[in-house]
């Protein structure tokens, strides 16, 4: 028998629940695969996920049947009208020319030139895990940003020098090199001016350009990797460090001022724009660790069980997921507002309204990158969130709810995103969600 839309059924019996497809079935599935809709769709069933699934319930072999080649072939997903979206595909490998994928923000090509260069790149991550860059040497950008959790913290809120607490969760990193805006409000118009953005932060490294290039002259190590990576002191601050931002531009020039005396001292190598342009490199090589998700992407259909495939097609279609978390890093770099801006109460965050003032951009955030999302809990900007389970329960209702309707009108309560509604998973389907989202 199918498994039935609705059912109570645990996820580890999705695997013994098929149902037997007449063959007649199979080929007309199979020549339907480019993304047309049935005629009729079962009731509570959005139009694209309708593929396999009739009154019974889901048709698991039919669904093996409708993704077991490209994706080209795979069944629509559920797209919002006006909705700009790119297919899954493979994250573009560090090897690839940086210049097809690095965004198109201020100074990629300068990003691009640095990320092929394999000194730039260690000499990044060198200063990523280096305590030193925080005016008491308590913390380095690990502290926020750790491998082994998807270069998040497994915090609710990141955690600074001192044990000071910042309102926002660490950024998940992935996306990073992607992203046209940066930060969870995009407040950050370059990789670059992100990275430095950390240091400068009282509660985050609390301390200050000049001061960082200054301590790392100070070492043994860092003056000849400097002169490796970049060669001698530069001549004058470049355009690049004007663009990053006006702290980093005014360290920079100060540093390249004091190296205008020193010029032939390896020190002299050292800037506050290289030490911005060797983190910014190194966060940019990151890549998602390979998954499951990537062999099915690369053609292996038996790579996810049923309950994993059953999960996919609902993360494309009826849990309408596609419109925000698609592309190769499953997101689209936009900003949308899901419900959680606690307008009015005690935990209010406005997100991007705060670094614009544009009212377009009241409560909305950043959509983060899924690759090894169930690694990089807890989950959304304010770590509301520590069960991914949760997490999908609270998208199936709806997500948060909207300020109350004022007289008059109140011009600056956020609106929820038009993507945001009810999604009628049953348990089991969440399940299936779940279990999905853990193969990324």
């Amino acid at each position: 028998m199918p498994l039935r839309g609705k059912s109570r059924l645990r996820p580890n019996a999705l695997a013994t629940v098929l149902h037997a497809i007449p063959l007649a079935l199979l080929l007309a599935t199979a020549s339907s695969a480019s993304g047309q809709q049935p005629a009729s769709t079962p009731s509570g069933i959005a139009s694209g996920a309708a593929a396999c699934h009739d009154p019974a319930g889901w048709n698991i072999a039919c669904l093996r049947v409708r993704y077991s080649g490209p994706a080209a072939a795979w069944p629509a997903p559920t797209i919002d009208a006006g909705v700009q979206w790119h297919e899954w595909a493979p994250v573009p490998p560090v090897a690839s020319p940086p210049l097809q994928w690095t965004a198109a923000n201020p100074g990629q090509a300068e990003l691009a030139a640095d990320v092929a260069r394999p000194a730039i790149v260690a000499l990044g991550q060198m200063l990523f895990f280096d305590t030193r860059l925080s005016r008491k040497g308590e913390v380095s950008c690990a502290s926020c940003h750790q491998p082994q959790r998807a270069f998040t913290d497994g915090l609710p809120l990141a955690v600074g020098e001192d044990k000071l607490m910042g309102r926002r969760r660490s950024t998940p990193l992935y996306a990073a090199p992607f992203a046209p805006r940066l930060f969870w409000d995009g407040r950050a118009a370059s990789l670059k001016e992100q990275v430095m953005g950390p240091l400068h932060d009282p509660r985050e490294m609390n301390h200050d350009a000049t001061g960082a290039v200054a301590r790392l002259r100070q070492t043994d190590m860092y003056p000849p990797r400097f002169l490796e990576a970049f060669g001698g002191a530069p001549a004058a601050a470049s355009p690049a460090a004007a663009s990053a931002s006006p702290t980093v531009a005014s360290a920079s020039s100060a540093a390249t001022s004091t190296a205008s005396t020193t010029a032939s001292t390896p020190a002299s190598a050292i800037d506050a724009d290289r030490l911005a342009r060797a983190l910014a490199a190194y966060v940019a090589s990151l890549r998602p660790e390979k998954t499951r998700f990537d062999d099915f992407l690369a053609g292996r259909a038996d790579a996810l069980d049923d309950t994993e495939l059953l999960g996919l097609h609902l993360f494309r279609t009826q849990a309408r997921c596609m419109n925000c978390h698609n592309g190769p890093l499953l997101t689209d770099h936009k900003f949308h507002n899901i419900g959680l801006s606690f307008y009015g109460r005690r935990n209010q965050d406005l997100g991007r309204y705060e670094a614009t003032r544009d009212p377009a951009d009241l409560g909305r955030f950043r959509t983060p990158s899924l690759r090894n999302v169930a690694q990089a809990g807890p989950w959304m900007h304010n770590g509301l969130f520590p069960d991914l389970r949760g997490l999908l329960r609270m998208y199936n209702a709806g997500m948060g709810r909207e300020a109350p309707p004022a007289d008059p009108p109140d011009p600056h309560a956020p609106r929820k995103s038009a993507h945001i509604k009810p999604l009628d998973l049953s348990p089991a389907e969440i399940d299936a969600l779940l279990a999905f989202l853990k193969t990324l």
